[in-house]
């Protein structure tokens, strides 16, 4: 089986749309038409994204000390810089081309075939083959343009090998990074979407996926922030334990 997705140009009545928005319309051959995707595995994984991204950020902002006021800073402005820089230079092919990629990487990481890409100024179309095995995964790789932090990865490695010792500078690069995933992961939700209005439970549901997902890296970005490495340590210890606080709760141990 395959799903094919394609990217069509959609414009409202009047003007142009301000930045490229694509209609994603995704046919799957072998089986009935328009039918949703994301199951029990997609619910789950939203029950716990949920509760667990808004748990981290309360964390991490009521936590995590002593907080580096000159990082915070930087990375604020860097992000805006990043989100400015994002929405005028990525546009036509090369953001129709990261958004696609975005639907590979995803899609090759949990193990599906590749079929082919295409790429236009406008339109493109990310295309592969899945198993039974596979088959639960469709969601996420329909919402990874939405998720997938590409830029900030890319620059959270250059920071941790060129600029392990000045967290400011580190902190500069990531959040211009970071600014131009969050312009290239929110640009296109838009309720035309059928990467996202397909998902089981429609818009509302992928929408509340990806705004989880989001809010989850974000906690651990902001703690990095905060206290570099020592404070992406302490959100885990801080997570710890209250889990074992939790635990110990439930079952009556001291």
């Amino acid at each position: 089986m395959s799903r094919d997705q394609d990217y069509e140009p959609v414009e409202p009545e009047g003007a142009p749309l301000p930045t490229p928005t694509f209609q994603t319309e995704p046919a799957v051959p072998e089986q009935p038409p328009g039918q949703k995707i994301g199951g029990f595995a997609f619910f789950l994984s939203l029950l716990v994204l949920l509760p667990t991204g808004t748990l981290l950020t309360a964390l991490t902002v009521l936590n995590v000390r002593p907080i580096d006021e000159r990082a915070l800073m930087i990375f604020a402005g860097s992000c805006v810089a990043g989100m400015l820089a994002g929405h005028s230079l990525i546009r036509g092919h090369v953001s129709v081309l990261i958004h696609e990629s975005k639907h590979a990487i995803v899609s090759n990481l949990v193990g599906n075939k590749r079929k082919g890409m295409k790429i236009g100024e406008n339109s493109g179309h990310f295309v592969y083959s899945y198993t039974k095995r596979t088959a639960h995964m469709n969601a996420l790789i329909s919402l990874a343009p939405y998720i997938l932090p590409v830029f900030t990865f890319i620059g959270l490695v250059c920071a941790s090998v060129a600029l392990r010792g000045d967290h400011a500078m580190a902190a500069l690069l990531v959040g211009i990074c970071y600014g131009v995933d969050t312009t290239l992961n929110v640009r296109d939700i838009s309720p035309i979407q059928t990467d996202i209005n397909e998902i089981r439970g429609g818009y509302g549901v992928g929408i509340l996926y990806i705004f989880a997902w989001n809010l989850t890296l974000f906690a651990v970005l902001l703690a990095w922030i905060f206290n570099g490495g020592s404070g992406v340590l302490m959100l885990l210890e801080q997570l710890t334990a209250g889990f074992m606080r939790s635990y110990l709760l439930a079952t009556g141990g001291s």
